[in-house]
């Protein structure tokens, strides 16, 4: 995380820099010889598209302290030629104040205490405190907040709520990549979640309405109760039911989905609200003007309950976007419309990710580029 940070703020230093010595080439009246072009537009296009996948995970005071002294101390020495253009200012100042206000710093004043954990086992975060959902840190959550739980595998599961009268206490799971992970509620209802999934839910639910919330992708199997309904909150939207089967995708930069199985549910947004019927999704996108409706592919939207990726006719961004999140790497593409040709695949999630990669290759549309972590996508020419 820190070497892609410091990537991107030397690549923002670079553009401002360029920046202000073109601004100075033109005042003086300099000309370049051919070759010696200043490509802004390129380093520009890499920014835009790739600085929004940096995965921004906190960082300790110790990486803090290396930031600060590198990028944020004053008197280094050097005479900054930003001074010849504010427009390069104002990329350094915008990125520098964004770092500022993402890393953690002294003054904080209720840290969150974290139990150590392994690279990709869920975690569970109760009271300020962040367990790794293994045998060990059930015993610890159970000791020190007296939450009647127990884990079998991949899942955990709530004692049944009593009823009695409770100040309820937020519960949040955090699914990282490369890993699922399964919650039995006090109510009884079951929800599996995705990799790279949040999940949020107070215990035990008090009121009128069982509510959680989500990032990601979960699939819900929700115990009826008409007294209660459920509602599971995703952005400005929510879903409402009393007792069904439903999908929920709502991954970051992608278009939400909601896929019926089984009952009824009540879709809304900040506009509207529908009604959906099982078969049926509802899809909520940046720039459509309310929700729609249409039939749903079940198998290829659940493909991933069955350990296999399952895409049709959706776009490269949307399928590099799981790879990503499943096989733990780092997607660039070096020319932006490619993310929106459109592929379908299927196959195994546990393959090697090369062999998904070659099944898009196949297509000679595409190929890719692998060095460590990184995949860059190019067009096939």
């Amino acid at each position: 995380m820190k070497r892609e940070i410091e990537k991107r703020i030397d690549l923002a230093r670079q553009f401002a820099k360029r920046l202000a010595e073109e601004k100075v080439s033109r005042e003086e009246g300099e000309v370049r010889a051919p070759g010696k072009e200043l490509p802004l537009q390129e380093l520009y296009d890499d920014i835009e598209v790739n600085l929004p996948r940096v995965c921004w995970e906190p960082a300790g005071q110790e990486e803090w302290e290396v930031f600060r002294k590198r990028y944020l101390s004053k008197g280094r020495g050097r005479r900054l030629v930003l001074r010849y253009s504010a427009v390069a200012a104002c990329v350094v100042a915008a990125l520098t104040v964004a770092l500022w206000l993402y890393f953690p710093t002294q003054k904080q004043v209720k840290p969150l205490m974290i139990v150590p954990v392994a690279s990709n086992l869920p975690t569970i975060s109760v009271s300020d405190k962040e367990y790794v959902l293994d045998s060990a840190g059930i015993d610890c959550l159970q000791r020190q907040n007296e939450v009647a739980v127990k884990q079998k595998g991949k899942e955990l599961t709530y004692a049944t709520d009593t009823g009695a009268v409770e100040e309820p206490v937020w519960h949040t799971i955090r699914v990282p990549r490369q890993a699922e992970f399964s919650l039995v509620l006090g109510d009884g209802s079951h929800v599996r979640m995705n990799t790279n999934t949040v999940l949020r839910y107070r215990v035990p639910f008090t009121g009128s309405t069982r509510e959680v919330w989500i990032e990601g992708e979960a699939y819900f199997e929700v115990v009826p109760d008409n007294t209660r309904p459920f509602v599971v909150h995703f952005a400005d939207n929510s879903v409402t039911v009393l007792g069904t089967q439903f999908n929920i995708s709502c991954y970051n930069e992608q278009p939400s989905r909601t896929t019926l199985v089984s009952g009824s549910v009540c879709l809304s947004d900040s506009r509207d609200s529908v009604v959906l019927l099982p078969g049926q999704e509802g899809v909520i996108a940046t720039g459509d003007k309310g929700i729609r409706v249409q039939e749903a592919d079940v198998d290829v939207n659940t493909a991933w309950l069955n350990d296999r990726f399952y895409f049709k006719e959706r776009s490269l961004f949307e399928i590099m976007r799981a790879l990503s999140d499943w096989y733990d790497v780092t997607v660039r593409f070096n020319d932006r419309d490619l993310g929106s040709m459109l592929f379908s695949v299927e196959t195994k999630r546990y393959e090697d990710i090369d062999s998904v990669l070659e099944i898009l290759e196949n297509t000679k549309k595409i190929c890719f580029v692998k060095k460590d972590d990184v995949i860059e996508v190019r067009r096939n020419e």
